[in-house]
């Protein structure tokens, strides 16, 4: 059985992060990158596009970095999505499919 780490594609997959990892996890990684094309955000277990829905989004993120490849949480006032380079260090939660 595989794991792939989190992937947030839902307000209520949003819901659950914000609740388990409030003020505990300054950073969570998850399971996204644009590092094949730049702008062209991923999730890496499915191929799905990222929603670029500007809720999910720190301001001004993302900031189209080219070293910063990855997608994180990033906790100030709630989680938002933040673009990373994948020397940033946090921690991560793994999904596996249902059995």
């Amino acid at each position: 059985m595989g794991a792939d780490l989190l992937t947030q594609e839902t307000d209520r997959e949003k819901y659950v992060i914000d609740f388990f990892g409030i003020t505990t996890f300054p950073l969570i990684w998850l399971g996204a990158s644009d590092e094949d094309v730049e702008g062209d955000w991923r999730w890496v277990a499915t191929g799905e596009r990222v929603s670029m829905n500007a809720s999910y989004w720190q301001p001004g993120q993302p900031d189209w970095v080219n070293i910063d490849d990855y997608l994180c949480l990033f906790n100030s006032i709630r989680y938002l999505w933040w673009d990373v380079n994948g020397s940033t260090l946090g921690y991560f939660f793994c999904e596996t499919a249902t059995i």
